[in-house]
Formats: structure tokens, C-alpha cells, sequence
């Protein structure tokens, strides 16, 4: 792993070491959760190559999608530990490669399985405040998408491998057992590439999610 890559983990990696406190005094219990909301993907920049060495930048427009995830974990005094599944939706709504550009209708999405690891703290007798990280495997795909009657510029394109993510809320208890949350997610997917032809590559991109949660003990 380069050391580009350990510089771009090390925030993840002090996050996960600051969460690994254990409870003391509460006893542990499991819970399960989901939450929705929406991404904060707006664009992403490529570049591509049709062969004569000389890449093109191109640039998608999207327009911001369905965002969310179900989890089940571990929960103690002051810890929160759990394995989320995540999945997200993005719109592509303008195409430019050069000078030229289109309007488009097509659809991307990814999926991720996080290992998550969080610290929390009791704010009130009913609100409590998480902070922490996740790291897990993910796959981000695109579709087919083309300039003109004769250009596949843009794809499809598509790539698996390691991710991560930054996480921060709010929750609220309406009972002893059940709590709504409000929270914000900073995600690193893998970046999508193509092999071609023609050769695409696409930016490194890190992209925010908001989302409302409910969770519940059993």
C-alpha cells in the first residue's frame, strides 16, 4: 500500500482507536437499525483515453440520490460496535467530453459492507450523541453512457475493493428500548475505472450522506 493511501487512512484508523473504549458499567445488549436519506453526489470528473496516448477530461453531472443502510450491533455505556450494509443511488444528468455536451438519463449505485466502531455519550436523560468510523468492501458501478450516435465515452465503468467511512449524530430515545437518530456519513468508495476502449479513470472522490436512523434493542 503506498504511502498515499496509509496518509489518506490515518484519520479513519485514530478514529477507530479513539471509539475502542469498552463500557464499564452498563451490560452490553444487541440492537438492529436502518436509515435513509441522501447522498451528496453532484459530479465526477474523468479521464479518457480512446487509444492515442493524449487522455480527454470529461465531467457527469449527477444529481444527488437515495442513500441508506441496516445494521446489527453491540451497544455498551459508552461503545458501539456493528455490521451495517450500505447502498446509495446516483442520477447522471449531463455528460462533457471537450466541447461537447448532452443531457442524460441514467442511473449508478454502489454497496458496501462496513464494519463499523462508534464512541458514545449521553448528552441528557434522552438524547445521546455517536461519533466514529467504519472500514469494509465495496462496489461502485455506472452504466453505459455515450456522447453522440457512435461514443461509449463514459463507460460502463465500475470497480470493487477496499472502503471506508466517517460517521456523526444525534439520537433521540422514545423509549427504554427504541431511538430515532440524525446523523452525517463520509464515505471513500473505490474509484470506478474501465478498461476500454476507451481507457476511463476517474477521480478519487470522497462524498458526504445525510440520513434519519431508527434503532431498537433486543
Amino acid at each position: 500500500m503506498s504511502n498515499l493511501k496509509l496518509a489518506g487512512l490515518a484519520p479513519v484508523v485514530s478514529l477507530l482507536a479513539l471509539v475502542s473504549v469498552q463500557a464499564n458499567a452498563a451490560e452490553p445488549v444487541k440492537y438492529w437499525g436502518v436509515h435513509a436519506g441522501a447522498n451528496t453526489l453532484d459530479e465526477m470528473n474523468a479521464r479518457i483515453d480512446f487509444g492515442s496516448g493524449t487522455p480527454f477530461d470529461g465531467h457527469a453531472d449527477l444529481k444527488r440520490g437515495l442513500h441508506g443502510g441496516l445494521m446489527v450491533g453491540r451497544q455498551s455505556e459508552h461503545a458501539r460496535y456493528e455490521l451495517e450494509v450500505e447502498q446509495g443511488l446516483f442520477k447522471v444528468e449531463r455528460l462533457s467530453l471537450g466541447a461537447v455536451s448532452e443531457p442524460k438519463d441514467a442511473r449508478g449505485r454502489y454497496q458496501v459492507l462496513f464494519a463499523n466502531a462508534y464512541r458514545t455519550d449521553r448528552l441528557s436523560d434522552s438524547i445521546d450523541s455517536f461519533f466514529g468510523a467504519g472500514i469494509g468492501w465495496g462496489r461502485i458501478k455506472l452504466p453505459r453512457l455515450g456522447l453522440g450516435a457512435n461514443c461509449d465515452c463514459f463507460g460502463p465503468a465500475s470497480k470493487s475493493g477496499f472502503a471506508w467511512q466517517v460517521r456523526a449524530g444525534l439520537g433521540y430515545r422514545v423509549s427504554e428500548q427504541a431511538s430515532v437518530s440524525l446523523q452525517y456519513t463520509l464515505l471513500k468508495l473505490p474509484t470506478p475505472e474501465a478498461g476500454g476502449p476507451p481507457e476511463i479513470r476517474y477521480e478519487r472522490k470522497r462524498f458526504g450522506a445525510v440520513s434519519l436512523g431508527y434503532s431498537r434493542q433486543f
